[in-house]
């Protein structure tokens, strides 16, 4: 009977690989996986609570994603940290070892453990793994990352044959840490792949895909959208002048001055000497001024750089007030930008 009891908790144990493997096949998000965790630990483990938790320079803590735990514990801990937990952490970090512990014992060492301000105050055990994702980052920045799980009633369903709940959790946070580092990879280089990195804005490619997502929820909402857009004018010649160092120190200033500007669910892209921004439920008199106060910007900043060359324009049309499709809204603001350049520096129709 007892044989059967461990092999159930066996099972629980490899089951909860099993889906967490099947989660990351599914091409789930990083954000979903934690989640998935968090909610696993909570029904298959018996924890009370589960943190994800950052600290930066030995003295700022941050709790990433976190279940059983308050919005209110979590605020008060970023605002007023607890000294206790941190040097807890740091130590663990440190020595490159999870820790358990179960509070039923009276050891000393434990002392200072018993000291840190939970949510919950009658905790039974406390598991603590450290997740290095990145080594380079924890040494330069002096970041480091562990997981914390606590129960006030007792872990269940681990793997006593295997020897502890401390080899259990182990085994499940190592592949869990790999998994975490693969993912912050894939999702690196997936977001590296969506962004120009000259202005800092997005490609053109990425811009279509948002362009269409936007129309689609503009159409169900009946809602407005206005698309801006924008040349660099007489980039190439500055190039040639200046070298292409300089142009890029240019177009990496008009990168960041729209960033300033726009809102953050605009959407900027750039295309050679070209930019177009999607403004989703804004005017065209709206969108006219903060391309005025873009222009400002980078007009003033040129003129510090005595940069007379490099000037700009831009259309704006609006969707669906000017054109029932994507194709005739952006051929319009293109039309309206060719215009406003032949008419003068600086100008926007």
């Amino acid at each position: 009977m007892e044989n059967n009891n461990i092999n159930g908790r066996e099972h629980s144990g490899l089951k909860f690989i099993k889906e967490l493997t099947e989660a990351v096949n599914q091409n789930k998000t990083l954000e979903e996986i934690l989640h998935f965790v968090n909610i696993s630990f909570d029904l298959v483990f018996g924890a009370t609570a589960i943190m994800f938790v950052s600290i930066k320079n030995n003295k700022e803590i941050k709790i990433i994603i976190s279940r059983g735990i308050s919005h209110e514990y979590t605020i008060k801990n970023q605002l007023d940290p607890s000294e206790q937990l941190i040097k807890t952490l740091i130590e663990i970090s440190n020595n490159n070892k999870s820790f358990y512990t179960d509070f039923k014992e009276n050891l000393p060492e434990l002392n200072s453990v018993k000291t840190i301000n939970f949510e919950h105050s009658n905790i039974k055990e406390l598991y603590i793994y450290p997740l290095f994702i990145n080594m380079e980052e924890h040494n330069k920045n002096n970041e480091s990352m562990s997981v914390i799980i606590y129960s006030v009633n007792g872990f269940k369903n681990y793997a006593e044959a295997d020897g502890s709940i401390k080899n259990t959790f182990d085994i499940i946070f190592s592949i869990l840490s790999y998994i975490i580092k693969a993912k912050k990879c894939d999702e690196s280089i997936l977001e590296c792949s969506k962004f120009d990195h000259t202005s800092g804005l997005y490609n053109f490619k990425y811009f279509h895909q948002r362009l269409f997502e936007e129309m689609q929820k503009i159409n169900s909402e009946k809602g407005i959208m206005s698309i801006a857009l924008m040349s660099i004018n007489k980039l190439n010649e500055f190039n040639s002048l200046s070298g292409h160092a300089a142009g890029d120190a240019a177009i990496n200033f008009i990168g960041g001055s729209i960033q300033k500007y726009v809102r953050t669910y605009d959407i900027a892209a750039r295309f050679g000497n070209k930019i177009i921004i999607c403004f989703p439920d804004l005017s065209k008199t709206d969108t006219k001024k903060i391309i005025e106060n873009i222009f400002l910007e980078v007009q003033d900043h040129f003129i510090k750089q005595n940069n007379n060359i490099i000037s700009m324009n831009a259309g704006i049309a609006q969707y669906p007030d000017d054109g029932s499709t994507e194709r005739i809204v952006v051929d319009l603001a293109e039309s309206r930008r060719f215009e406003a350049r032949r008419n003068l520096k600086w100008n926007i129709i």
